[in-house]
C-alpha cells in the first residue's frame, strides 16, 4: 500500500501589539503603524507571496487591564 501524500498547512498569527512585551523598542519596529490597516494588508501580502495558507488576527473585546510594560492594543473583533 502506497504512503498517504501529507501536506502541511501554514498559519501566521498575527498578535496586533507584539508578540513580546519589548518588541515595539525594538529600532526597526514601526509602533505607529499599528492602527495603520495598511500594516496590516502589507503583512497579509507578504504572507500570500511565502504560500502561506491561512492569517489569523487576534482580537479582543477590550484593553488589558495592566499596560505598564506593553503595548496591549487589541484588534476590535467585527
Amino acid at each position: 500500500m502506497p504512503a498517504e501524500k501529507r501536506q502541511l498547512n501554514l498559519n501566521l498569527f498575527i498578535y496586533p501589539g507584539g508578540h513580546h512585551e519589548a518588541g515595539w523598542r525594538y529600532k526597526d519596529s514601526a509602533p505607529e503603524r499599528v492602527l495603520d490597516i495598511s500594516y496590516y494588508q502589507e503583512l497579509a501580502k507578504k504572507a500570500e507571496a511565502s504560500k502561506f495558507d491561512a492569517l489569523f488576527f487576534a482580537d479582543g473585546p477590550a484593553l488589558a487591564d495592566n499596560i505598564r510594560y506593553a503595548s496591549r492594543f487589541r484588534l476590535e473583533p467585527l
